[in-house]
């Protein structure tokens, strides 16, 4: 009597495909768990020979999350008089994505034309704020971030395997296409380690280029940016310490 091999093999397959795509799916939510656990970096900045700091918290909220960036002007650039810029996301996941709620910026001290606030309402597909000193509203897509986390999206994505992200942005009075363009790795000395990155150019279609430097594993933190124009350094963010890094 001849066994039925060929069914049989066909059925050992798919167990098989299905193992490694459940291995898969695991692997891929523990790193994403990886990225969204609560952290704190400091970063050493310059901008066009101004010295500043600047931290970025995120924590949890219940169901929603807090992104935080504050950035003070160190040295003589303290006696210009402007303070601190406070910049924060609340944001929920909606079916693995980041999705804003709500974002903001501003240095506390009630100068409008600065600031910048974005109420992202989703149910209506709205958004609703206030920028260049005037009342913004535009329509909203799937998938959409705000200036502070597309960054953390992207390294929710790198922990998934893509490596080619690419988001609309909204900037408050505008919504730009943030495209990820990997350029060559890197290794970067931070606080005394070497830290292989993965570098990135980040076309928003703008006279200012925009690079950033992720560590390859296992946060993707955000070791450095930088910001160039006609062919001149304008800006440049490194990291000083993180506690993903720890």
């Amino acid at each position: 009597m001849i066994r039925p091999v060929l069914p049989h093999l066909v059925h050992k397959l798919a167990a098989l495909i299905t193992a490694a795509l459940l291995a898969l799916f695991c692997t891929s939510t523990v790193a994403s768990s990886i990225v969204m656990a609560p952290f704190q970096s400091h970063y050493s900045v310059d901008y066009s020979g101004f010295r500043a700091s600047r931290v970025v918290s995120l924590e949890r909220t219940g169901s929603d999350y807090i992104l935080r960036s504050t950035t003070k002007l160190k040295g003589f650039a303290r006696l210009s008089g402007f303070g601190p810029v406070y910049e924060v996301s609340r944001f929920e996941m909606h079916d693995g994505v980041i999705r804003p709620l709500l974002y903001t910026v501003g240095d506390g001290q009630n100068k409008h034309k600065r600031d910048i606030r974005i109420e992202f309402d989703w149910k209506t597909g709205l958004s609703r704020g206030f920028a260049k000193n005037k009342e913004q509203t535009f329509p909203l897509e799937s998938g959409m971030q705000d200036p502070l986390t597309f960054e953390l999206m992207a390294r929710l994505e790198f922990s998934r395997g893509q490596r080619a992200p690419h988001y609309l942005v909204h900037e408050g009075h505008r919504i730009r296409d943030y495209v990820f363009v990997e350029q060559e790795p890197e290794t970067l000395e931070i606080a005394g380690q070497s830290v292989a990155t993965m570098r990135f150019f980040i076309d928003r279609s703008s006279s200012r280029e925009l690079y950033y430097w992720f560590a390859s594993k296992p946060h993707f933190t955000s070791i450095q940016l930088r910001q160039e124009h006609n062919g001149k350094v304008k800006a440049t963010v490194i990291l000083s310490h993180s506690t993903m890094l720890e």
